[in-house]
């Protein structure tokens, strides 16, 4: 996500200096509006293209299938308690599903002590929970109703799957400023172009 930041806070500098530097930069400014145009939408490709699991060392596939009658987000939390990383964990969201609907996600695994499958509904409650720690590469897990044995872990789940939520609404304010900023440089660029073209029938 920082990337898109960084990348939203570049596009705002260059439409600013598009608008706030003399005219007769011109050429100057057509380059680096272009400039700003291309990095924007190679970030948001390359965004688009690879998930955060892109070059793990040791990925897991977790296919679901919701058996409940209610919409549930799915994620999967991964802990890790070793010599080299300490301790910690990474929330990795899957999506939204509904009703006997089928999902199919890949997560790092690497160095962890367990990992736990989540399902929340759409009143973000969590719905399901179970915990894993076979070190397997694959899993098919059936969402079912009210599986969620464990009130600490429900508990602990919540708090890291609302942090997860803000992290990913974050990422999407942050592709939409992007794609907005690189809709205005596309936009001056060509009015740009056209006003300059008025000018020359002007003189004429």
């Amino acid at each position: 996500m920082k990337i898109l930041l960084f990348t939203a806070l570049l596009l705002l500098i260059i439409f600013l200096i598009k608008y706030f530097v003399s005219s007769k930069w011109r050429i100057g400014i057509n380059l680096l509006v272009g400039f700003g145009i291309f990095i924007g939408v190679l970030v948001l490709g390359l965004n688009a293209l690879f998930d955060e699991t892109f070059g793990a060392s040791t990925p897991v596939n977790v296919g679901t299938q919701n058996l409940t009658n209610e919409n549930l987000k799915v994620y999967a939390i991964a802990f890790w308690d070793n010599s080299w990383n300490k301790t910690g964990n990474y929330v990795t969201f899957d999506s939204e599903i509904k009703p006997k609907e089928e999902s199919d996600f890949w997560f790092e695994n690497d160095g962890t002590s367990e990992f736990w499958i989540v399902a929340k509904n759409e009143n973000n409650g969590i719905e399901y929970l179970q915990v894993i720690k076979e070190n397997e590469s694959e899993y098919d897990v059936e969402i079912t109703a009210d599986k969620k044995n464990d009130p600490d872990k429900v508990q602990i789940a919540q708090e890291l799957t609302t942090k997860a939520d803000k992290k990913q609404q974050m990422k999407r304010y942050a592709v939409w400023a992007n794609i907005f900023l690189i809709g205005l440089l596309i936009f001056s660029l060509f009015k740009m172009k056209t006003g300059g073209n008025t000018a020359k029938n002007k003189d004429a």
